[in-house]
């Protein structure tokens, strides 16, 4: 027997959550079947951290675990100090994102929950296909958030993947600066890699110390935690400490085209494009995009996260890194240095004008990035 809804959502994690909550906070659901398939079924756990930066309160401004009106860059020759305003970098611990999203899908009444995962997705005409739990689905309209895995070997497109790994830390005695964070910290050796620190301190003696690295190598556990005691002994406290709590994953940066949509499957989250392709950033571009979606339905004409032209800057800035035509400490510091910390900030977010990214593109070695963002270019046109 197969069970048809109106709606699917495959993937309950951030990118399914949030689509489900931002329909139903703009009145989209009302009458409709939904079914939510995700093997964990109702997320609780704090299983991840997301950062973001912004000018304006966004959807979740109550959520907001910290906030930081000030971030440093550094690397081994720079120390930089930078006010961010009118942004504020901002975190958000998915225990509190959790609650606050179930507690509002609690109210959707056609809402069904289904443990499993979903398997043998299919767009069928104007439905979509897909079993879970040994059982068949199908429904008018699907968002799907389900993994596509890619090898970097086989697409023509820069790819980069940022693996990391962070420790939620307790120290003995002050040691941070509780209105400053660490945005990218390149003191520690780079290995012909792309390797830095973020530091966010939730009080003088409170963090999240964790380690990126842009690299399609991957390090063993043990490795990545070394890395980061070494790096807490070297530059903030040689004291006791306490780890509460620690997270690590992997976010594939790469302009590869992922499809938006396959009929009435409609793609989102990263496996929909949405993670910045040159920062591994998600959470504030999804929200924008899901918002406008949400506003939109079920009209689904425009789909993209990110503009064309803000691909072709992260294929550029992608490719000058994977070839390692120009260090990643120095090419990240000097952009912070040689411009004001908001233009920089609105560019990684794709919020900047024409006039602004020319500006921006001024101060960088136009030796390596001008033939580069031409090569990238014709890339695109030839593709």
């Amino acid at each position: 027997m197969t069970e048809s809804f109106d709606i699917a959502i495959l993937g309950g994690g951030l990118a399914g959550l949030s689509v489900l909550y931002h329909l139903e906070r703009a009145g989209k659901l009302a009458g409709k079947s939904i079914v939510l398939v995700d093997p964990e079924g109702k997320k609780a756990a704090h299983d991840r951290s997301w950062s973001f930066w912004e000018k304006t309160p966004g959807p979740f401004e109550e959520l907001v675990y910290h906030r930081w009106p000030q971030v440093t860059v550094d690397n081994q020759d720079q120390h930089l100090l930078c006010d961010i305003g009118p942004y504020e970098y901002k975190l958000i611990r998915s225990t509190e994102f959790y609650a606050h999203v179930n507690a509002v899908l609690e109210g959707i009444e056609g809402l069904t929950r289904v443990k499993a995962r979903a398997e043998d997705v299919r767009a069928v005409g104007e439905e979509v296909h897909f079993a879970a739990g040994g059982r068949s689905y199908v429904a008018g309209l699907a968002f799907s958030s389900l993994p596509l895995h890619l090898r970097p070997r086989q697409i023509a497109a820069p790819y980069l993947d940022q693996h990391f790994r962070g420790w939620f830390i307790q120290t003995e005695e002050d040691t941070f600066t509780p209105d400053r964070a660490a945005l990218m910290d390149f003191r520690t050796p780079q290995h012909g890699e792309s390797r830095f620190f973020y530091v966010m301190p939730f009080s003088k003696r409170e963090a999240l110390v964790e380690i990126a690295i842009f690299s399609n190598q991957h390090l063993e556990t043990a490795t990545y935690d070394q890395l980061i005691k070494t790096y807490i002994y070297d530059y903030w406290t040689q004291g006791s400490y306490t780890i509460t709590h620690r997270e690590d994953g992997n976010i594939p940066m790469t302009t590869y085209p992922f499809p938006l949509r396959d009929r009435n499957l409609i793609y989102i989250g990263m496996r929909g494009g949405a993670t910045r392709p040159s920062t591994g950033y998600t959470f504030w571009a999804l929200q924008r995009q899901l918002q406008q979606l949400a506003q939109t339905f079920p009209e689904l004409t425009d789909l993209r996260p990110w503009s064309r032209k803000h691909l072709l800057y992260d294929a550029t800035l992608l490719r000058i890194l994977q070839d390692q035509r120009l260090a990643g400490d120095q090419l990240f510091v000097g952009l912070f240095a040689n411009n004001p910390p908001d233009r920089v900030l609105a560019f990684l977010n794709g919020e900047t004008s024409l006039l602004q990214e020319l500006q921006l593109m001024a101060t960088t070695d136009i030796t390596t990035f001008g033939p580069t963002f031409v090569q990238e270019l014709w890339r695109k046109l030839g593709a």
